[in-house]
Order: C-alpha cells, then sequence, then structure tokens
C-alpha cells in the first residue's frame, strides 16, 4: 500500500512540474500587458507570474523578439514598434518637460533625464507595467553629466560622470554609481575622461561610451568603458575607421559602424578581446545605396540587423543576407527627429533586484 501511495505522490508530483513547466512556455510568450491580466485569473498563476524565475524566463524570450522604441522630440510621448504593429506610449510626467532626454533602454526599463538648472533628476521607468522610480537626487554639476547604464539579468547600476559645482579646478570631472541593490549612490572618485555624451551602449555588465580625440574634439578618438565592479578602461578605434562613427550591440557583441560618405560604404567592425590590447575584426564591408538619398543621422541595432535612419526615411539592413529594406514608418514619425532604441519588454520591478 506504502508503495502505490508512494507511486501516486511522485506521479502527482511530475505531472504538476510538467504542467508548471508548461505554463510557463506559453505565459512567458505573452505581452507584459496581458500578463499582468493574467494575474488575476487565480492565485496560482499571480504566484506563478510574480516569481523570480518566471519573470527571468519572460524576459529571455523578450531579448529574442525585441522591438524599437522612439524618443520623439517635443512630443509627450514614445513610438513603439514590432513588425507592422505600433504603439504610442506616452511619457510618465504627464506634460512633458523641456530639458527631458530619453538615455538608454535596458530590461523593459527606460532611463529618463530632465535639468532644472543645476539640479538633475533621473526616472528609471517601466512602461509595459507603468513603474517610475525616481533615483534620490546627488552631487550638483556645472554641466549636465553623463550617464551610462551597466546591468545583468536582475540589476543594474547607473554611472554619472559629471562637474562638481563645488570643485574649481578647470577640466576636473568624478563619478558616482548609483546601485540598484542598495538603492543609493556612492562616489567613485575623479576619473580622467570626460564621455563625448550619454548614448552609450552597455554589454556583457558593461558600459561603453565615446571620447573625443585630442586634436580634434568634435571627433571620436576612443572609447570609456567601466564594468558593474567599477573598472574603468580605455580602448583604442581601429585605424580605418571615418569620422561618423556608430557604436552598437550587435548579437551580444560591442560592434562600430563606420559610415564612409565619398565611397558611399559602411564597415562594420566587432571588438573581439580588450583586455591586453583592443582587437577589432572587420566583419563586413557593404555598399550604401541609401546614401544617395540622404543624411544617416543615427544608427542602432537589434539582434543581427541594423536600422539607418535618415531624416524621414528607415532603412534596415540585415547582416546575414546582406540585403537592405526600407520600413513604412514615415508617416508615424515624420518630422520628429526620433532617438531610436532597441526595447525588450519585461516584469522587473524599477526599484531593485528581483531576488537573484
Amino acid at each position: 500500500m506504502d508503495n502505490v501511495r508512494c507511486t501516486l505522490i511522485c506521479t502527482w508530483t511530475e505531472n504538476w512540474v510538467e504542467e508548471e513547466d508548461i505554463t510557463t512556455n506559453i505565459l512567458s510568450r505573452l505581452p507584459v500587458k496581458s500578463l499582468l491580466i493574467c494575474k488575476s485569473v487565480s492565485k496560482r498563476w499571480r504566484r506563478l507570474i510574480c516569481s523570480p524565475d518566471f519573470v527571468l524566463s519572460q524576459l529571455r524570450w523578450s531579448r529574442e523578439n525585441p522591438s524599437f522604441i522612439f524618443f520623439l522630440r517635443y512630443e509627450n510621448e514614445l513610438i513603439k514598434i514590432s513588425g507592422e504593429v505600433f504603439e504610442r506610449i506616452p511619457l510618465p510626467f504627464g506634460q512633458r518637460p523641456n530639458n527631458c532626454d530619453m538615455i538608454c533602454s535596458f530590461n523593459g526599463f527606460i532611463c529618463l533625464t530632465n535639468y532644472i538648472g543645476w539640479n538633475h533628476n533621473i526616472l528609471i521607468w517601466n512602461p509595459a507595467t507603468q513603474e517610475v522610480q525616481l533615483l534620490p537626487t546627488t552631487t550638483l554639476s556645472k554641466k549636465p553629466p553623463k550617464i551610462g547604464v551597466a546591468y545583468g539579468p536582475g540589476t543594474y547600476k547607473l554611472f554619472r560622470i559629471f562637474y562638481p559645482a563645488s570643485k574649481s579646478q578647470p577640466g576636473y570631472c568624478e563619478c558616482e554609481a548609483y546601485s540598484s541593490i542598495t538603492r543609493s549612490w556612492k562616489g567613485i572618485g575623479s576619473v580622467t575622461y570626460w564621455p563625448m555624451s550619454s548614448k552609450h551602449v552597455s554589454i556583457n555588465k558593461t558600459v561603453y561610451w565615446f571620447i573625443s580625440a585630442e586634436k580634434d574634439r568634435t571627433v571620436a578618438g576612443s572609447i570609456l568603458a567601466v564594468d558593474l565592479e567599477e573598472n574603468f578602461r580605455k580602448i583604442s578605434l581601429p585605424e580605418e575607421v571615418s569620422r561618423n562613427l556608430s557604436l552598437v550591440d550587435l548579437e551580444g557583441c560591442l560592434s562600430l559602424i563606420s559610415i564612409h560618405v565619398e565611397a558611399n560604404r559602411f564597415d562594420l567592425w566587432v571588438l573581439q578581446d580588450y583586455k591586453n590590447e583592443a582587437i577589432w575584426f572587420r566583419k563586413c564591408s557593404e555598399d550604401m545605396p541609401i546614401l544617395e538619398i540622404g543624411y544617416v543621422f543615427s544608427v542602432v541595432a537589434q539582434k543581427n540587423e541594423i536600422l539607418f535612419m535618415l531624416v524621414e526615411r528607415y532603412f534596415l539592413y540585415n547582416i546575414g543576407s546582406r540585403t537592405w529594406r526600407e520600413l513604412d514608418w514615415g508617416d508615424v514619425l515624420r518630422r520628429k527627429y526620433p532617438t531610436a532604441f532597441a526595447f525588450t519588454e519585461s516584469l522587473l520591478p524599477c526599484t531593485g533586484t528581483i531576488g537573484i
């Protein structure tokens, strides 16, 4: 009798675990808005959807199916585009502040900044769940600081490089970091380099910014990197690059797009190693017929595709098939001069980690 009971219990447990796996596999593929509704179906589903394992499972699936999100100049909304589906997402402020900017997109979050005099507000916002976190106020800066976010599966660290208002030395800048684990700022100390802008790429828990060339401050001369452990490093660029450069995350690798306008082509460089010395590999060099149409003002990548943005036209280049495709987005983004980011939805809370 005991053997029969034990067999029944084991069979029930195995079936329950298998059913749980199937449910997780199905639900993790749903949009976040649908998952928030599914939490009301039953206590079991709510417990499942709120669990750290499910949150990470949903994030992994979302990363395999990213979309583009656009920050529009002088508008009170973002536009998310997934294939042929357009979604307008109101900004969390109500009325948009004059000096608002979008810094990056990571793990389903949007990092927004707003400057008022020397005061600098930073928000972490999950547009799918509509959760918003205003980071604590920190050291005043004489200039708008440069921001970068390094992140792992369930944590992030925001780096802020700034000119302290209390310091009088010309060119003196410092860095401080906000950790989602401690939920507080920590001073790191003085830094040697000042990023050209807050536009950056974050890959494998490391932030990468362009820093200016010594002889010409208007062009990129190298790359500044900092990881979650707060280790800084300067990375040299390939010698054959042009003035028109963009950093992108291409299939999890730090990549550099160099547009040669006069030659009507772009080169794609991939960083293979920089522990001892920067080793760049030129992955491809492709003709750019779109340069005959107009100037490329912004570039962003997701998976193995690169989006080249002209003033009112948008072209997607697929690295695998080596083909160009024009996207019919002109009516939606016309005269908006947007900034584009790769975007993945998530259930992650803005306030910190999810228990991992």
